[in-house]
Protein backbone atom coordinates (compact mmCIF):
# COMPACT_ATOMS: atom_id res chain seq x y z
CA UNK A 1 0.00 0.00 0.00
CA UNK A 2 1.41 3.40 -0.92
CA UNK A 3 1.80 6.14 1.65
CA UNK A 4 -0.93 8.19 -0.04
CA UNK A 5 -3.38 5.29 0.08
CA UNK A 6 -2.51 4.61 3.71
CA UNK A 7 -3.10 8.25 4.68
CA UNK A 8 -6.42 8.29 2.83
CA UNK A 9 -7.42 5.06 4.54
CA UNK A 10 -6.54 6.45 7.97
CA UNK A 11 -8.43 9.69 7.27
CA UNK A 12 -11.50 7.68 6.24
CA UNK A 13 -11.37 5.69 9.47
CA UNK A 14 -11.12 8.86 11.56
CA UNK A 15 -14.10 10.41 9.78
CA UNK A 16 -16.15 7.25 10.12
CA UNK A 17 -15.38 7.06 13.83
CA UNK A 18 -16.43 10.63 14.50
CA UNK A 19 -20.09 11.43 14.80
CA UNK A 20 -21.31 12.93 11.55
CA UNK A 21 -24.81 14.08 10.84
CA UNK A 22 -26.80 12.32 8.14
CA UNK A 23 -26.25 15.31 5.83
CA UNK A 24 -22.48 15.30 6.43
CA UNK A 25 -22.29 11.57 5.70
CA UNK A 26 -24.24 12.08 2.46
CA UNK A 27 -21.94 14.91 1.33
CA UNK A 28 -18.85 12.85 2.17
CA UNK A 29 -20.21 9.85 0.27
CA UNK A 30 -20.97 12.00 -2.79
CA UNK A 31 -17.49 13.57 -2.63
CA UNK A 32 -15.88 10.11 -2.53
CA UNK A 33 -17.79 9.12 -5.68
CA UNK A 34 -16.24 11.94 -7.70
CA UNK A 35 -13.23 11.38 -9.89
CA UNK A 36 -9.92 12.97 -8.94
CA UNK A 37 -10.47 16.05 -11.12
CA UNK A 38 -13.91 16.65 -9.61
CA UNK A 39 -12.46 16.44 -6.11
CA UNK A 40 -9.68 18.89 -7.01
CA UNK A 41 -12.22 21.31 -8.48
CA UNK A 42 -14.33 21.28 -5.32
CA UNK A 43 -11.30 21.68 -3.05
CA UNK A 44 -10.06 24.60 -5.18
CA UNK A 45 -13.54 26.20 -4.98
CA UNK A 46 -13.61 25.82 -1.19
CA UNK A 47 -10.10 27.29 -0.93
CA UNK A 48 -11.26 30.37 -2.84
CA UNK A 49 -14.30 30.76 -0.60
CA UNK A 50 -12.23 30.45 2.57
CA UNK A 51 -9.54 32.82 1.29
CA UNK A 52 -12.11 35.55 0.66
CA UNK A 53 -13.12 35.68 4.32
Amino acid sequence: MSVKEEVQSNQSKVLEQSELSQYERMVLQMFRQLDEQGRKDIIRFLDVLLASQ
